[in-house]
């Protein structure tokens, strides 16, 4: 089955990131430095009705600041009932192999650093190779956590949930099972709607005697939903089934290498597109993409052309789950982009625009905070430093004002994200995590 007319219903949660370039004078001069391109997170928002396979529960607010109510659905059990759920997942590892056919990368010149230049690269990705990374990971198995985050014992989105309604050390949670792991997906990417190429970060440790392999593969949004919608029609994937998309390493552009990079997405696809097996139950499919990142994919994790580093920039963590960990807490949070709040604008995200989606992820995209335990560099040998790298989130009471409260649903300590002080002691625009969100 082809998705040729998905463009026309796919709705994307967010505006192409817009990158500026250096436009030289009038006299030829030495090639100045663009800005590298930055993560990206998009949504898909594309089913009809948000009736579930899976445990919600709903409520409604009215925000204090403009009088509006606000229905909202989330995952799980209600928590002041307090009773435990889960979600089930199943893991669709994809193996995508990128050819070097002539692309045009010349929009790509100078990307990061002067000089720089992004060569097409015949290269496979396989994303199997992280499944047992991901398995084993805080995504699926229970971490501590620091005591000042509530010094909980869960999954990550587990973790997330109960200091989000002040359920840590209670018999509330919301935990994620995976039932499954399909066979590999292969797939050769075409030229016009791929390219494979060393990131500027590892091009520029190389040249600089630190030889470093940041090479990623990154392919057209719409051909890549086209491609999975595919895939789950095959698989005749069930609604009670949250289909996660894995590649390695891969990600996601707008028509321009530019306009790139989408590390992740989640949603719902178009209800024309939804599989036979949620037709059937009259129920809405939700999906997740997440690409595992190779440290150093961007800049600021390790010492680059940006200045030296001992240790990843603490608003640049993004390696292994980081993006993984985004997409896991927004469907938890939002799992069928229908969860509309008043609109809100922060400079923490400013690729977001003024948007009125309650994406937890979205407002500190890039923050993160350590979690020990990850042996995957003495198997892969890129530098985690021993640790995973999970995304803060913002918690929903950040976008109500307050409303959500007053029906009960309390954070754990009464801060509005995950991390708390961590990120509002970051200073500058991050301080303004203390209070709830601000309008456009």
């Amino acid at each position: 089955m082809t998705y040729k007319w998905l463009r026309a219903v796919l709705v994307l949660g967010v505006t192409a990131l817009i990158v500026s370039v250096a436009v030289g004078g009038a006299t030829a001069g030495p090639p100045q430095a663009k800005p590298d391109v930055k993560a990206n997170f998009k949504e898909l928002k594309g089913g009809k009705h948000a009736k579930a396979a899976f445990p919600t529960f709903s409520f409604s607010y009215t925000d204090p600041t403009n009088g509006v109510t606000y229905p909202i659905t989330m995952v799980g059990n209600d928590p002041l009932i307090g009773k435990p759920s889960t979600m089930k997942t199943l893991i669709i590892p994809l193996k995508m192999k990128f050819v070097a056919g002539g692309q045009d990368t010349s929009e790509l010149n100078d990307l990061g650093y002067a000089g720089f230049r992004a060569t097409p690269l015949n290269h496979t990705f396989d994303g199997s190779r992280r499944v047992d990374d991901v398995l084993k990971s805080p995504m699926y198995a229970n971490n501590k956590y620091p005591a000042d985050m509530g010094g909980d014992n869960a999954q990550y989105g587990d973790a997330f949930m109960r200091a989000q309604f002040d359920g840590i050390h209670s018999g509330y949670h919301v935990k994620i099972n995976n039932v499954g792991v399909t066979s590999t997906q292969t797939v050769t990417v075409p030229a016009a709607d791929g390219l494979a190429y060393q990131r500027p970060v590892g091009a520029w440790r190389t040249a600089n005697g630190m030889p470093t392999d940041t090479i990623a593969g990154v392919a057209d949004f719409g051909w890549f939903v086209n491609y999975i919608l595919g895939v789950m029609d095959n698989l005749n994937v069930g609604p009670d089934v949250v289909p996660i998309f894995l590649t390695d390493n891969v990600m996601l552009y707008d028509g321009s290498y530019l306009n790139c990079c989408t590390i992740g997405f989640h949603g719902t696809p178009s209800q024309a597109a939804t599989t036979s097996a949620a037709q059937a139950a009259d129920a809405q499919q939700t999906l997740m993409f997440a690409a595992w990142t190779t440290p150093g994919t961007y800049s600021g994790f390790m010492t680059d052309y940006t200045g030296t580093r001992s240790a990843p920039s603490p608003t640049r963590g993004l390696a292994d789950v980081h993006a993984l960990s985004h997409e896991i807490a927004e469907h938890l949070d939002d799992p069928f982009v229908n969860n509309a709040v008043k609109p809100w604008l922060t400079p923490t995200a400013p690729q977001y625009g003024c948007t009125d989606v309650l994406e937890t992820g979205d407002p500190v995209v890039g923050v993160w905070f350590p979690l020990d335990g990850n042996k995957t560099g003495s198997e892969d040998g890129y530098n985690y430093y021993g640790q995973y790298h999970p995304e803060e989130e913002v918690f929903g009471q950040w976008y109500a004002h307050g409303a959500m409260e007053q029906l009960g649903y309390n954070s754990w300590d009464g801060r509005l994200t995950f991390m708390g002080p961590r990120t509002t002691g970051l200073g500058g625009a991050y301080a303004g995590f203390g209070t709830y969100s601000q309008g456009c």
